[in-house]
């Protein structure tokens, strides 16, 4: 629960933000919050990444200053996006970018921030109770769907494929399962293997797979997350000997894809995500304009040996 003892406090914090908006409003000055799940993820800096060279852009564009402040969360510290979100109070933000986690915790204090006026975007995922000024989605459907049509033309005639997916599924994970089911069609599937969201359990599982798969029935692996490569090559197959496509989040990929234990990598606009989410909160806060389009689901792009170049070019500077 958003505890009595946050809601005082940050009741008390009200006041003082609208004097400071204010005056940010006259003078041209803006301050935007963005959150991601957890600050160690790759994707949450690049989403960030997006956020500030877009922030910059319009800075010069309009002659304003425009500020990101990042208070994504450090899980192994222990930090929340409940916590983010009262910095997000201290720091007298105009508004906040949010990738939100689901727990009624955060919901209820984004319900909160909204009411006391902040202007909120979602991206990556939504909270369906809230009416944002716009959601920014990510094509989990479309994700899987790519997968799957992408190994069905890896696959050898009438050959199966095994699917990797995690043993607690978020909603997200569901929707990349049944993209690639509605592609695969279940007599392309051979098996389902679950594992914890982690490398090592990840490796167990599929190598435990492969060891039961004595009449050599599962011809291709479908990663729906890219736990397995976020650790050195450890996959029980050598490079070339079976397709593989895997929903990547992180640039781990690379050396998998290079050294060919993975085919092909379904990817989201990460970087897209935080540019557009900002463009989003300064077109209201500085030009009192409401997006077009107040939900947008944003589509996967298949990266393989003929784009990767392109691609890890991009990480590397969204990264720096």
């Amino acid at each position: 629960m958003f505890r009595i003892s946050h809601i005082l406090l940050l009741s008390s914090l009200t006041l003082v933000q609208a004097m400071f908006a204010q005056n940010r409003e006259i003078m041209g000055e803006y301050k935007i919050g963005i959150i991601g799940r957890d600050q160690k993820d790759a994707s949450y800096q690049a989403t960030e990444s997006g956020a500030k060279a877009t922030a910059l852009a319009l800075s010069q564009r309009y002659s304003i200053d425009v500020e990101v402040v990042s208070v994504t969360p450090d899980s192994t510290q222990g930090g929340t996006q409940q916590s983010a979100l009262e910095q997000v109070f201290i720091e007298n933000a105009d508004g906040f970018i949010i990738s939100p986690d689901g727990s009624d915790t955060v919901k209820n204090a984004v319900e909160f921030a909204q009411q006391e006026g902040q202007e909120i975007v979602f991206f990556e995922s939504a909270i369906k109770e809230i009416q944002p000024l716009a959601s920014i989605v990510a094509g989990e459907f479309e994700a899987g769907q790519l997968a799957g049509q992408t190994m069905l033309k890896l696959l050898p005639t009438k050959a199966r494929a095994a699917l990797l997916i995690s043993e607690t599924p978020s909603p997200a994970m569901l929707e990349r399962l049944k993209g690639a089911r509605s592609a695969l069609g279940y007599k392309r599937i051979e098996t389902m293997v679950r594992c914890k969201p982690d490398y090592l359990s990840a490796i167990e599982a599929i190598r435990t797979a492969e060891e039961r798969d004595r009449n050599d029935l599962i011809r291709g692996w479908i990663f729906l997350g890219d736990w397995p490569l976020l650790g050195m090559p450890g996959l029980p197959w050598k490079p070339g000997e079976l397709p593989c496509v895997v929903i990547q989040s992180t640039p781990s990929a690379f050396i998998y894809l290079d050294q060919g234990y993975v085919n092909a990598m379904i990817t989201h606009p990460y970087y897209d995500w935080g540019s557009m989410s900002v463009e989003a909160l300064i077109g209201k806060l500085h030009n009192q304009s409401v997006p077009e389009q107040l939900a947008i689901t944003t589509k996967p792009q298949l990266i393989d040996r003929q784009n990767i170049d392109d691609y890890r070019g991009r990480w590397k500077n969204w990264l720096k």
